[in-house]
C-alpha cells in the first residue's frame, strides 16, 4: 500500500450498536423479541464529523501524480451509535 495513504487517514476499531429485526412475515407480537446488536468494524477513518463517522476498509491510489484516493466498502456510522472508537497503529514494513 502507498505509505502516504496510511499517514493521511487513521486506522480505527469501532464498536457500535445497530438495530435488529425487519422480519419478512407476519408474526404475533408476543412471539417476537427485542434485542440490540453490538457490531465491530475496522477501517480507515475518512470522515470524522460530529454527527457521523465514515470508515473504509480498503484504500488505494494509482502511482500517477494526478491520482486521487480511492476506497471500497465504506460505512457511515451515526456518532450516537458508537460505543467505542480506538485508533490502531499499523506495523511498519521494511
Amino acid at each position: 500500500m502507498n505509505t502516504q495513504l496510511s499517514t493521511v487517514y487513521k486506522l480505527v476499531y469501532v464498536q457500535w450498536e445497530d438495530s435488529c429485526g425487519a422480519t419478512a412475515r407476519w408474526q404475533y407480537l408476543d412471539e417476537s423479541s427485542a434485542e440490540r446488536i453490538i457490531c465491530q468494524s475496522v477501517g480507515w477513518l475518512v470522515y470524522d464529523g460530529k454527527d457521523c463517522k465514515r470508515i473504509v476498509p480498503h484504500l488505494g491510489r494509482h502511482d500517477t501524480s494526478d491520482s486521487r484516493d480511492q476506497g471500497c466498502g465504506d460505512m457511515t456510522i451515526p456518532s450516537k451509535a458508537i460505543l467505542r472508537i480506538q485508533e490502531l497503529k499499523p506495523k511498519t514494513t521494511r
